[in-house]
């Protein structure tokens, strides 16, 4: 065989391996309402935390009309808030969830209201859409998602229709921290003790300037300053707290993950932010990550 006709081959190869692919974006979908049309031009897909299952991860696709801000969005340590909160999430729009066993949720937003389905259980039922992905991994997707059949419900009927596929974006992953979080984690346990006791001076200690702002208030009194430190932080640190590892992300910043009560009987999974300063770990910021079942 001829360089030229190995060559030929060798692209032709490539070709076909890249046909089934997702590197390429592309989307062809249609959510009809009451004989009214809507078709999302863009996709754009995302790494996020399960909120059933917040250890594991899944897929977000959003079909939107207008694109997303994709860096900003991969960026967030929350990228699922983000991405709700994205102008283009604004106007109507579909959302797919795809999990790792290939189930497909659907969230639409059509004329100011949502229409949820799924091809596996919703709500202790068999959905109605029937879903194919013939990729679904950390990098790529690219899935079929239909409904079995028309969807009425208060006087509307409903149909979808969706391909697409795409690269899924994620932040890089930071360097695993020992189970107790190491230097942070002790932060952190301390902080959770602090807010239990009653001297502002040792919780602000344990804070960074900026989460520690909200409790120096002129117009407030010591008093006044230390009940709301008490009862912010109280909800944002969860009671039997414990520190359960987490990431380095940077040499001064570190995402701890903390299982806590946040009512009892129950458990949440919590992302907790901390920063290097002064040579100290000190608390910045924290949120729910979902309910551990």
């Amino acid at each position: 065989m001829s360089r030229l006709n190995t060559l030929k081959v060798l692209a032709l190869s490539l070709s076909l391996i890249l046909i089934g692919r997702a590197d390429a974006a592309s989307v062809n979908a249609e959510f009809v309402l009451n004989g009214q049309s809507l078709k999302p031009s863009q996709v754009a897909a995302f790494r996020i935390r399960d909120s059933f299952n917040p250890r594991e991860q899944e897929t977000y696709v959003m079909l939107t009309s207008e694109p997303v801000d994709a860096a900003a969005i991969v960026a967030d340590l929350d990228p699922y808030a983000r991405a709700i909160n994205d102008p283009a999430a604004n106007a109507d729009h579909l959302n797919f969830f795809v999990k790792s066993n290939g189930d497909v949720s659907m969230n639409a937003k059509v004329g100011g209201t949502q229409y949820l389905d799924s091809s596996g259980k919703i709500m202790g039922q068999q959905g109605g859409l029937i879903a194919e992905c013939r990729q679904n991994t950390k990098t790529e997707v690219a899935c079929t998602v239909k409904s079995a059949k028309p969807t009425k419900n208060d006087g509307d009927s409903w149909t979808v229709v969706a391909e697409f596929s795409a690269p899924v974006q994620s932040r890089p992953e930071g360097t695993p921290l020992a189970a107790d979080g190491g230097a942070a984690g002790k932060s952190f346990n301390a902080l959770a003790k602090a807010i239990q006791g009653d001297d502002l001076t040792a919780i602000l200690a344990l804070l960074t300037a900026t989460a520690g702002a909200d409790f120096q208030r002129d117009y407030n009194t010591p008093e006044e300053n230390l009940a709301w430190a008490k009862d912010l932080l109280g909800t944002r640190i969860p009671k039997k707290a414990k520190v359960t590892g987490g990431e380095q992300l940077a040499a001064d910043h570190v995402l701890l993950e903390v299982v806590g009560e946040p009512w009892e009987g129950s458990k949440m999974l919590y992302q907790v932010e901390y920063r290097h300063v002064d040579g100290k770990w000190l608390y910045e910021t924290s949120s729910t990550v979902g309910m551990l079942r």
